[in-house]
């Protein structure tokens, strides 16, 4: 309402003026010369509204009363005024270039509020980034993260940006997007050049050339193929030429070396793996396998071997090279004491239990595979191995194992 007021009395003021200097016949006063009237009245009113709220410590209405001046006309003297007000709201984003316009061009600020800018503008800078950018071409669009930027077209400009990841994009009609990313840090200056190249000119429409249809013979009389027609060639399954991956239902079979932790120890079990699988589609399979795995030394160094057998049902899911899988074993443990040392003695445990594995498979061949998986399962129950009253080993329920092998597809 103050500002209002304000420029209601300016606009009197300029009426009576014009009705006490000029007869009644006088022409009116034109259109363009009130409301220039009226915007200078509007822009004093904000900077006294501005300058008493930054009297009075109110920076945050002492910064919306100069940014509504600003609004109606741009004066440096004001902006310095609200940048130094923005750096001390903690916003020196907003501030710098504000601060910077001020320090070249409010030739009519005192000396004393001219440090004040200086002062403002040296703090505004130690949080900000300068940014000196080249442009190959003059006229072209930028844009900062997608905000527009160089709305006059020039081939060079400098900015602030505030600390963090930006994107710089120069945009011509008839030339390639030049791109720029960059990381700003606070107080780093940054040189960047965008470099347009032309895109290539479009080839010109094939001619459209009428031309009779030759005549074609009449073969249906022939046993034969013509001599220019090859005959069809069979598909070589398999070969250089072979036929393309069938869609649908795939099988294969695989098989390799397996180590496995924690057969009554956990030391290694050497052994072999032997599988077979169904590929239901692009991301899922089935299969099923077997394994046997021996361990390379006796249980804590003892006279007494272990091993293990079962079979391994599995579901897995693909992406890729990459594929990850649900198991369940059905399997058995054998602990064997040997008969120099121990009575001999034979135990088999029947050992039912899940987990999961994680593999990568690379195609060698249209048909031979190479992989590699780990995997981990969790059995019924432990193993315990006791000689008199001594427990030489107590095993948890759990087995590790890894294996790599090849497979055949079909």
């Amino acid at each position: 309402m103050r500002s209002l007021g304000v420029a209601l009395v300016v606009l009197l003021g300029l009426t009576t003026t014009a009705l006490a200097d000029e007869p009644r016949d006088a022409s009116p006063v034109p259109l363009d010369a009130l409301e220039d009237a009226a915007k200078k009245a509007r822009f004093t009113s904000y900077v006294i509204d501005g300058d008493r709220a930054r009297a009075a410590g109110r920076a945050t209405a002492a910064a919306r009363a100069y940014a509504a001046a600003l609004d109606v006309r741009h004066d440096p003297l004001i902006a310095g005024r609200l940048g130094v007000i923005l750096v001390q709201l903690g916003k020196p984003v907003d501030a710098a270039d504000l601060l910077l316009d001020a320090i070249q061009r409010a030739t009519n600020a005192a000396a004393e509020e001219r440090q004040g800018f200086l002062k403002a503008y040296d703090a505004a800078r130690a949080e900000m980034t300068w940014v000196d950018v080249t442009i190959s071409h003059a006229g072209t669009k930028l844009t900062l993260d997608g905000e527009p930027r160089n709305r006059d077209g020039f081939s060079a400009l400098s900015m602030f940006v505030a600390p963090g990841e930006h994107e710089l994009r120069a945009r011509l009609d008839g030339y390639e997007d030049a791109v720029e990313t960059f990381t700003a840090r606070k107080g780093q200056e940054l040189r960047i050049t965008l470099t347009l190249r032309a895109l290539p000119e479009p080839l010109p429409p094939p001619l459209k050339l009428r031309r009779e249809s030759p005549r074609r013979p009449d073969l249906s009389s022939l046993d034969e193929p013509p001599e220019d027609e090859p005959p069809p060639r069979e598909p070589i399954v398999g070969g250089v030429m072979g036929e393309p991956k069938k869609a649908g239902l795939r099988g294969s079979v695989s098989g390799g070396p397996v180590v496995v932790f924690g057969v009554a120890s956990w030391m290694p079990a050497v052994g072999a793996m032997l599988g077979g699988s169904l590929r239901l589609n692009d991301s899922v399979s089935i299969g099923l396998e077997g394994r046997a795995a021996w361990l390379t030394s006796g249980v804590e160094s003892h006279q007494i071997t272990a091993m293990t057998a079962g079979g391994i049902a599995s579901v897995c899911g693909h992406y890729r090279w990459f594929y990850g899988c649900a198991l369940g074993h059905l399997g058995v443990i054998n602990v064997e004491f040997s008969a120099q040392s121990y009575k001999p003695a034979n135990f088999s445990i029947v050992k039912p239990g899940a987990g999961g594995r994680i593999g990568a498979k690379v195609r060698v061949t249209q048909s031979f595979t190479l992989q590699a998986a780990a995997d981990v399962l969790g059995l019924s129950s432990g193993v315990k191995v006791v000689v008199g009253t001594t427990v030489l080993s107590d095993q948890p329920p759990v087995m590790l194992g890894v294996q790599l092998g090849g497979g055949w597809e079909f």
